[in-house]
């Protein structure tokens, strides 16, 4: 089950990005604002065509305690074109924020854990302007 949360972040997140993020990049207009990558992890340095940010919270069904060291998948389709895939462990308060986000559409899969194979649930999210979306997600 995922919960839209509007408004700001809640709390701070402090996950790691995985080793295998990746996008793929179009030829096109964007081409200036791929120059902008902060790092191999793919994360446009923050501006005004590229603050978005999107956050998880996952929780337990059971006891509404957060669940840390679950697994938080972001894929989609930005505003340039690219193909966006990047993931991160959650925080021992059940959190991670992906930042640096073009306007666009995205999906985030939650798992329980890093090594789950299937998903708790998964949200789509659409990014029209650079924006601050919070997603709860309650694993059972």
């Amino acid at each position: 089950m995922a919960t839209a949360l509007m408004g700001s972040a809640v709390g701070s997140a402090s996950a790691h990005p995985g080793a295998d993020d990746t996008i793929a990049q179009n030829a096109g207009p964007c081409a200036e604002l791929r120059q902008a990558r902060q790092n191999d992890q793919g994360v446009r340095a923050a501006g005004p065509t590229a603050a978005g940010q999107i956050d998880a919270v996952l929780i337990a069904a059971t006891n509404r305690a957060p669940i840390a060291g679950g697994k938080i998948v972001l894929t989609g389709i930005d505003a340039c074109g690219d193909s966006i895939h990047r993931h991160m462990s959650t925080s021992v308060n059940g959190q991670v924020s992906f930042r640096g986000l073009q306007p666009g559409r995205y999906r985030l899969t939650a798992y329980r854990n890093s090594s789950a194979t299937r998903s708790v649930t998964k949200a789509d999210i659409d990014l029209p302007t650079p924006s601050l979306k919070t997603i709860q997600f309650t694993a059972d």
